[in-house]
């Protein structure tokens, strides 16, 4: 199977910059088989990047944290990426950020590509999809 057959495309690719997160891998890569894109309030819209975050976001603290990471890990593309280096993972993206012109119908997301930011983060309110831009 080729590398390109491999690739799961479900989403944007993804580039993290959440270093402390379980699914976090170097190359700012995201192991994770789906990420959340969250309001970063509840029952308030985001209006700014800092108003979104990665509910899917799992500390790197403990044999605890990372087994409970374990149910949404991308196991198809972490064993390519491993094998065959300097690949991508595609983990599928669900957005509930209605406010971004970016989502669409189904809480998917259609920018070809989206950052997550938040290094040195203890929770997932300390992340934020950078990539959020507000619809007008």
């Amino acid at each position: 199977m080729s590398r390109e057959e491999l690739k799961i495309m479900d989403g944007p690719k993804v580039k993290c910059k959440v270093n402390t997160c379980n699914h976090w891998m170097n190359g700012d890569l995201c192991s994770a088989g789906n990420i959340d894109i969250t309001h970063e309030e509840e029952g308030k819209m985001a209006q700014n990047p800092e108003q979104t975050q990665c509910k899917t976001f799992y500390v790197r603290r403990g044999l605890a944290n990372m087994l409970g990471s374990l149910d949404n890990v991308n196991w198809g593309g972490l064993l390519s990426n491993t094998f065959l280096p300097g690949g991508e993972l595609y983990p599928s993206v669900t957005c509930i950020v209605n406010t971004c012109a970016y989502w669409t119908e189904g809480n998917r997301c259609q920018a070809k590509k989206i950052d997550v930011v938040g290094v040195n983060a203890d929770e997932s309110q300390d992340t934020n999809c950078f990539t959020f831009k507000r619809k007008v």
